[in-house]
This record gives C-alpha cells, sequence and structure tokens, in this order.
C-alpha cells in the first residue's frame, strides 16, 4: 500500500520499542542500528551528552516510520563532529573513522570559525550505528524526505548551528536524504564505501569452490592464520554473549584506538545490553588465550541479512598483525551464514580492499551537511567535497559502485590485512 494520505510528521524523544522478533517482522529491511532498542540504548550510553531529536512519521494504526537524530550541544566524539566532515582535525590527533589527510591550512581555517558556528549540532542517524538512514515499516512517496525536513526543522527550532548526516548509504529512497539537506541549503559529499556479500551459493563448501584460486588462498591464509595462533575459539549467541559484553567493548574499543579513531567501551556495552535484553540473539566468536578473551566479533542476524557489527583484538597478547582479522569477521560469519540460510552479509565500512579481494561488493555512502550561517555555506560546501574526495582516492574509488539489490520500498594479497577501525558499523 501506498499513498501520502493522513501522513503525519512530528519530532519525538522516543521510538516504538519492542522484541526483537516482532521488531524484525514489522520491518525485516531496517538496519538492527536503527531498530528502538538500538536506539534506547544509544540514547542512555549518550546521556549527558547527546539528546534525541528523532523524526516520527505515523499513517494507519501500526505503520510508522522514523529517522533517527541526537541534538549535541558540545562538540563530541570526531565520528559526531561536524567539524570533521569539513578537513578539522583535532588538536590530539583523534580522527574521523577511516580517516584521511586534509589539505594544508584547513584545520585552521574551520577552527577559525569557532565552536559558536557549530554547535548545538544535530548528527541524523544512529551514532552509534554509523548510519543515517529511516526505519519504517510502511512506504509513501516523498516520506524519507519530509522525515528530513522535520528533522532539519526540528533542529533549528532548538538552535542548532549544524545539522550532518554522515553515513548516507546508497540505498533506494535516500536520495530524498540528500535531496532535503540540498533544499535547505546544505551540501553532501562523499564518505566512503559500504562492503557487502551476496551469499548466492548453495553452501559454505559451494562458495569456496566457486571462488578463484587466489580467492580461495586468501580464505586459506586467513584459515591457517587463525591455527598458528594457537586460540581456543569458542561460539556464543544470544544471553550467552551476556558474561563477555564487558570485555568485548573493551577489545573493540582498542581496535579503534589503533586506527586513530575513538569510542567508549559503555557506549558499545550499554547497547549490546540493550539489544540482548529485548530479544536479539547476535552470534559472538570468541578467541581465547589462557583463558582470557583476546579476540572478538559480535555479528547480528536479521531477516536474511547477517550484520557483522562489533570487532575487536588484544594487540598486546597477538601482536599488530595477527592476521586475525578476516577469520573472525568474515570465514566464521560466512560459515554460519550458508548454515542459517542467509542471502546477505553486511561488512560495514573499514578494509575495504581486502574484503574486495575476498569477494565483496560495494555501495557509496555520502555525507550531508547543513550550516546555520549563510555565509560560510559556500566555503563549506567546497571543503565538504575536497575532504571528499581525498576519502574517495584513499578508498581506491573511481567511480561509485553499483547498489546491491534490496526489498525497498516495503509493501507492509595473503598478507594479513590490517584490523578495520569501524568492524561492520
Amino acid at each position: 500500500m501506498t499513498g501520502t494520505a493522513r501522513v503525519r510528521t512530528a519530532t519525538s524523544e522516543d521510538v516504538a520499542v519492542q522484541g526483537w522478533a516482532q521488531d524484525v517482522a514489522a520491518a525485516p529491511d531496517t538496519w538492527p542500528f536503527l531498530s528502538g532498542a538500538w536506539l534506547r540504548g544509544t540514547t542512555a550510553a549518550l546521556s549527558g551528552t547527546a539528546a534525541p531529536l528523532h523524526g516520527v512519521a505515523t499513517r494507519a494504526r501500526g505503520e510508522e516510520a522514523w529517522l533517527p537524530a541526537y541534538l549535541f550541544k558540545e562538540p563530541p566524539a570526531v565520528d559526531w563532529d561536524p567539524r570533521t566532515y569539513l578537513g578539522w582535525e583535532r588538536p590530539d590527533g583523534m580522527q574521523v573513522c577511516c580517516g584521511v589527510e586534509t589539505a594544508c591550512g584547513v584545520s585552521d581555517e574551520v577552527a577559525a570559525w569557532g565552536v559558536e558556528a557549530f554547535f548545538p549540532a544535530v548528527v541524523v542517524g544512529s551514532p552509534l550505528g554509523y548510519r543515517s538512514e529511516a526505519a519504517y515499516n510502511f512506504w509513501s512517496p516523498g516520506l524519507l524526505g519530509r522525515l528530513t525536513d522535520q528533522v532539519l526543522d526540528a533542529a533549528r527550532e532548538q538552535g542548532a548551528r549544524a545539522v550532518v548526516a554522515p553515513w548516507v548509504p546508497d540505498r533506494r529512497g535516500n536520495e530524498e536524504i540528500l535531496d532535503a539537506f540540498r533544499g535547505a541549503g546544505g551540501s553532501v559529499g562523499y564518505w566512503g564505501l559500504d562492503d557487502h556479500l551476496e551469499l548466492d551459493a548453495d553452501s559454505y563448501a559451494d562458495h569456496v569452490a566457486r571462488q578463484p584460486r587466489k580467492r580461495r588462498q586468501r580464505m586459506t591464509a586467513d584459515q591457517t592464520a587463525l591455527a598458528r595462533a594457537g586460540l581456543q575459539v569458542r561460539r556464543v549467541e544470544g544471553a550467552g554473549l551476556e558474561p563477555y559484553v564487558d570485555r568485548i567493548a573493551e577489545l573493540v574499543c582498542l581496535n579503534r584506538e589503533k586506527n586513530g579513531a575513538g569510542e567508549e567501551p559503555h557506549h558499545i556495552s550499554t547497547v549490546m545490553r540493550e539489544v540482548l535484553a529485548a530479544g536479539a540473539e547476535p552470534w559472538g566468536y570468541l578467541g581465547l588465550l589462557d583463558g582470557q578473551v583476546v579476540a572478538a566479533c559480535v555479528a547480528i542476524p536479521r531477516g536474511r541479512r547477517l550484520f557483522v557489527k562489533w570487532a575487536g583484538f588484544d594487540y598486546e597478547a597477538l601482536g599488530t598483525r595477527s592476521g586475525l582479522y578476516f577469520s573472525f569477521c568474515f570465514d566464521m560469519p560466512l560459515r554460519d551464514a550458508y548454515g542459517a540460510g542467509m542471502r546477505w552479509m553486511e561488512l560495514g565500512s573499514g578494509a575495504h580492499e581486502a574484503k574486495a579481494l575476498r569477494g565483496c561488493a560495494s555501495r557509496e555512502v555520502t555525507t550531508a551537511l547543513w550550516l546555520a550561517d549563510e555565509a560560510l555555506r559556500p566555503r563549506a560546501a567546497a571543503l565538504l567535497a575536497d575532504f571528499g574526495e581525498r576519502r574517495r582516492a584513499a578508498f581506491d574509488d573511481p567511480a561509485p559502485s553499483a547498489s546491491a539489490p534490496v526489498l525497498l520500498p516495503l509493501a507492509a594479497g595473503t598478507t594479513a590485512p590490517t584490523d578495520s577501525c569501524c568492524g561492520g558499523s
């Protein structure tokens, strides 16, 4: 059913939270990072730092959609700071996830505009999910644009000086989000690539057999690296993850610190526990050495897709180039995904080249930025474009890759790779 009749939009501090199974049944193609449980965990994790300012839309009974957004009154972590996407760098050297070097003098130029040119700021999307798009269980033409307009209007009412949607993936309908920013006087620029893998073989063994020789060799090398590490591998699922949540969060943050990005362990543990409380059944892959968890990956099954989300390693115990990343974050989830009859693996950003060498395709991700100060907008647009092109060069992405088909709109070398800074985010 489609149509615009009786669609109402508003702003809310909360979205509906229901059991995970009911949530998946109602909106099977929604990313887990946009679910009510995930956002409730995000709100709790960012309490005192950010306030929810979600755009919501309703139509008939039980039909609802939301575009997450959070208001930050003061500068937050770099991934959520709008200045980052113009090439600004924090004095302590902390960089945006999958960061790049910026042009000389750009950071100083943006800093000279002053904090007051950007804050308060609104981040559109799921800050702890690295995803700027909407969740919905009904479809109406222009729905995503209306939700974006609602958030932009609410941001202005709250006195926001900047609104940024850092991670808008090239999925059907999301162009409306970008058009809404453009229509409000904002600009858009390249952010990076989102990697995914279609599971179109009959089984894991069939998948491997279909691969070119060099790709099979890489997969074999991943398994060899795991065998040489001498780890005890343990697979845990759902509530069985609870005893390991804090250690997993610690390892994930070690992974991101190594790559120049920042996130707090309590952010991850709070969201993970909220998702578990809702009844989700994440798959956990743990590597133990002398009884201590030194490697971890958590993947979230949803519908017929598996989202590889969190990954972390104890570099002091394993070394910085252990070669274990793809054993835990690709091979093990891939085997189980085929065993569960899934058709897609979503692997997020980071380590793009190494994922491509293992057969992954990609979709482009775009950043949208709006500034309240009209005088700064032309220069901000130029800086956003320059930052994006530098990232495009870093991703070695001369032309956008075709998006993977998705069920939207809804009708009811063998060298050990550097670990990804954002895992499956």
